[in-house]
């Protein structure tokens, strides 16, 4: 491994504290208000470019997916 990619995700709330989006940030790069899938295939496509370039990634919130 040459390196480290970072991917943090974040829940973004309602009025009535339900999620309704995602904001995504890998390397700096934002994405906000994702839905569900658009944030997994964001991750998905991070993962690639990681293998590609021989980095690991250091994922936060991956948990906030899994429970939604």
């Amino acid at each position: 491994m040459t390196g480290i990619m970072k991917l943090n995700i974040t829940k973004r709330f309602d009025g009535n504290c339900k999620v309704y989006a995602f904001d995504v940030r890998i390397d700096g790069e934002m994405y906000s208000e994702v839905s569900k899938d658009k944030a997994y295939r964001l991750i998905i496509q991070a993962q690639e470019v990681a293998e590609e370039l021989d980095l690991f990634i250091d994922a936060r919130g991956l948990e906030y997916l899994r429970a939604a």
